[in-house]
């Protein structure tokens, strides 16, 4: 192998295992966040009238080669006898040279507690399984001799995969107007090192919320016009991350845009924290919604990483008008028109738009 083919390998490695110390360090995350709604909160299972059938893929950094790929598939269903729902979660992730991959299966269970006509609060609670594999070898060491059969630093590499089970516990508040909620996600901290050293993951701290500050409605027709503004803030041992947006809706075509990194100092690189700038679309049809985002990157990668893609499409299916019509369970306000069969004539009653 010629000096620069080892060189460039090499750097391949660099990034490989800079990739994997920014996974351990923090978890993955979608720009169309309430577009993967179980991964927000296990409150948001079953937060329709009926079942939900959720897809988005995630291509961040396109201009780096094996950089980040991220597809994550979910199901919810709310059962009204039990007043409760429940959510199956799949996220594969992959990074990196060496094809660092982390797979995330979870069931959610959320329950909803009545406060009156307008306010509810949806404990919620996950148990999920973890996975952590990498193929070492497609990684070259420094102090590896090509063609010497020293192994270097490949010994100290004793597991090419790791698993775990996890938890997460979350609570969400909410009326036609306003929303907020708290996930906890890994309480278990559980153990996840290649290295065979007691390396845990560790807690994330998820706060998010927003506010329907102006809605326009018509009866007939359901078409709808709304400007709506959310946040979300996450906390994971030293990294911290605030984002915030709005939303602009003229049914069935809605427009946001977001600015992930709000000026908050991070404790590991001592800098201001500017990320990305988020632009979104998406498109209702029926009980479908498709939509797409562009991350515009801000950082020092900009020139590089080509920013991020992001698409996503869900499917509403037996949804029951009634609920929301009778007034027993009202509508989680949130930057979406979800729910279309409610849109029915001379029975569009106070109405907010249900969550994804």
């Amino acid at each position: 192998m010629s000096r620069w083919k080892k060189w460039k390998t090499t750097l391949g490695l660099c990034m490989s295992l800079s990739t994997l110390l920014q996974v351990q360090a923090q978890d993955l995350h979608f720009s169309q966040f309430y577009a993967a709604p179980l991964y927000l909160s296990p409150s948001l299972a079953g937060a329709t009238d009926g079942a939900r059938l959720a897809m988005t893929y995630r291509n961040q950094w396109p201009g780096i080669s094996t950089a980040f790929s991220t597809m994550a598939v979910s199901f919810d269903n709310f059962f009204p006898a039990f007043n409760s729902g429940l959510g199956l979660q799949l996220i594969q992730d992959r990074a990196g040279t060496a094809a660092l991959t982390f797979t995330h299966a979870a069931l959610q269970y959320s329950y909803n507690l009545r406060i009156n006509d307008e306010w509810q609060v949806v404990p919620g609670i996950q148990f999920a399984y973890g996975s952590r594999a990498l193929d070492f070898s497609k990684l070259i060491f420094g102090d590896e001799q090509i063609g010497s059969g020293a192994s270097g630093s490949w010994d100290r590499l004793q597991n090419q995969k790791t698993q775990f089970v996890d938890f997460a516990a979350s609570a969400l508040v909410y009326s036609p107007y306003f929303w907020a909620g708290l996930t906890i996600d890994h309480l278990a901290q559980p153990e996840h090192s290649f290295l065979g050293e007691d390396l845990r993951l560790d807690r994330k701290w998820v706060l998010f919320g927003g506010a329907n500050i102006w809605t326009e409605r018509r009866r007939r027709g359901g078409m709808e016009r709304a400007f709506s503004t959310s946040f979300r803030y996450q906390n994971q041992n030293e990294y911290q991350q605030l984002d915030a947006g709005v939303y602009w809706l003229n049914h069935p075509l809605e427009l946001g845009i977001w600015y992930r990194g709000l000026p908050l100092f991070s404790k590991v690189e001592q800098r201001i924290n500017h990320d990305a700038l988020i632009l979104l679309m998406s498109y209702m049809y029926g009980p479908f919604r498709i939509g797409y985002s562009y991350d515009l990157t801000l950082s020092g990668l900009a020139a590089q990483s080509a920013g991020a893609h992001e698409i996503s499409l869900i499917y509403e299916f037996n949804q029951r008008a009634n609920l929301r019509l009778g007034g027993r369970r009202p509508a989680v306000p949130c930057s979406d028109v979800s729910n279309p069969l409610i849109q029915q004539q001379g029975k569009y009653q106070r109405k907010s738009r249900s969550l994804f």
